[in-house]
This record gives C-alpha cells, structure tokens and sequence, in this order.
C-alpha cells in the first residue's frame, strides 16, 4: 500500500499535539485506608512515584500530621491530616514505598479510631479488638 505524505507540514500528527509543560499539577484528595492494633494505627496514602529526596512528614503535634509529596511526574499532594486520636510524634514513623506512603502511628491511648482523620464521617462500623466484655 502506498500512500502519499502530507505536504503541508514537517511533522504531521496523528496522535495528537504533544503535551508542553504546564507546571505541577496539585492534587487535592487521595485515597487513603488503615487499619489499626490496641497501640498502633497503620495508614496507607496511595500516591505513586513519590520522590524520596523531597518528600516532607512532619508530626506537628498528637493530633496534627503535615505531608508534602511531590512525584517524579510533575504531581504534588500537600495537605494538613487532623488525626482522630492523639499519637505519639517521637515513635511514630512513615515509609515511602513505590505506590504509596505508609505511617505508622503509635497511639497515646489505646483507645479505637472510626475513622484515620477527625474531618471524616464515622462509617458506623463498629470493630472489636480482643476479648468482648460479658454482659
């Protein structure tokens, strides 16, 4: 098959024009679930390719949680994380994984979260960890 070229351009695309660079782009949600033990909440805040070297977790104070994370793709999420309960910010700890940032959150109290944050709705959900009282 034999099919003359375009003759009114260099390049012709057909795909498409190519994307210019259009700055950072902020996200302003992400998705985000955790689970938790009697002492420890375990969150997971699902955002991909997050760079390591310019990354900031801050533990501002037991009840306030600070992230920057800015990707390798031009993406950023920063946001201030009300937290339900009080945590302890001196053992509390965050690892940046390929999809993801994991926080590891030691409890003051051993007191159950609903929810990870205290701007959310509760679910309703009512889970028990370890033995049920008797009535």
């Amino acid at each position: 098959m034999k099919i003359e070229g375009c003759k009114r351009k260099k390049r012709h695309l057909f795909i498409g024009s190519s994307k210019k660079d259009s700055g950072e782009e902020t996200m302003m949600t992400l998705r985000h679930d955790f689970y938790q033990t009697p002492t420890v909440v375990i969150a997971s805040l699902y955002l991909k390719k997050i760079d390591k070297g310019r990354a900031k977790i801050v533990f501002l104070s037991p009840t306030m949680l600070t992230v920057d994370l800015p990707t390798t793709d031009n993406k950023r999420y920063k946001a201030d994380i009300p937290l339900f309960g009080q945590i302890d910010t001196t053992q509390s700890t965050s690892k940046i994984m390929g999809t993801k940032l994991e926080l590891t959150l030691v409890k003051l109290d051993g007191a159950s979260w609903p929810t990870f944050r205290s701007d959310e709705q509760a679910t309703s959900e009512i889970l028990q960890i370890g033995n049920a009282g008797k009535a």
